[in-house]
């Protein structure tokens, strides 16, 4: 509006040949010019609608990758959870399974050990029936005596020297001594 009416004021004063109704409307219409420059420069950097869209696009892939990796995480868990659970139960069944084979391994060498005491008590009692060993006759075995159990066993053997009277202790401090 404002544009036309300079343009007419301009027309009005160059038909009437007055140049100062030109120049107002010559200055109206760049007035009007430089208002719908402003509005359009200012509604272009004000307008931030696609910048909505592209960030509520961006925030809306953001918080399903989040929750796919919350359901990923809490899947992981429950994964370890059960995968401890069965170490767990296979461990307990080694345990299980260890004892009982140790239990048999345990029989199995105690009845081959009776039957090996078995059989060299048979083998020693047909030896001792046919003569080939002779039970031993009393003999004493010669040991070994340590030299502290040598001193004892000669004081034991030896006669008891004679104890002499006691003789007075010396004395320091009031105390007796050795």
């Amino acid at each position: 509006m404002v544009m036309l009416g300079g343009l007419g004021l301009t027309a009005h004063g160059v038909w009437r040949e007055q140049a100062t109704l030109s120049l107002a409307g010559v200055v109206l219409c760049m007035v009007a010019l430089s208002l719908t420059v402003l509005a359009v420069v200012y509604h272009w950097v004000t307008d931030t609608s696609t910048e909505r869209i592209a960030l509520a696009a961006a925030q809306r892939q953001a918080q399903q990758e989040r929750a796919t990796h919350i359901a990923a995480k809490a899947q992981l868990e429950n994964e370890r959870a059960r995968l401890y659970q069965d170490l767990a139960a296979d461990r307990a069944a080694d345990a299980q399974r260890l004892k009982a084979e140790r239990a048999s391994v345990e029989a199995e060498f105690e009845d081959a050990r009776a039957k090996l005491v078995a059989d060299s008590m048979e083998i020693l009692a047909s030896w001792f029936v046919n003569g080939k060993i002779q039970p031993p006759e009393g003999c004493t075995g010669n040991l070994i005596h340590f030299p502290k159990q040598t001193e004892e066993r000669d004081r034991e053997q030896a006669p008891m020297p004679r104890q002499q009277p006691d003789r007075p202790r010396a004395r320091e401090h009031g105390v007796v001594g050795p």
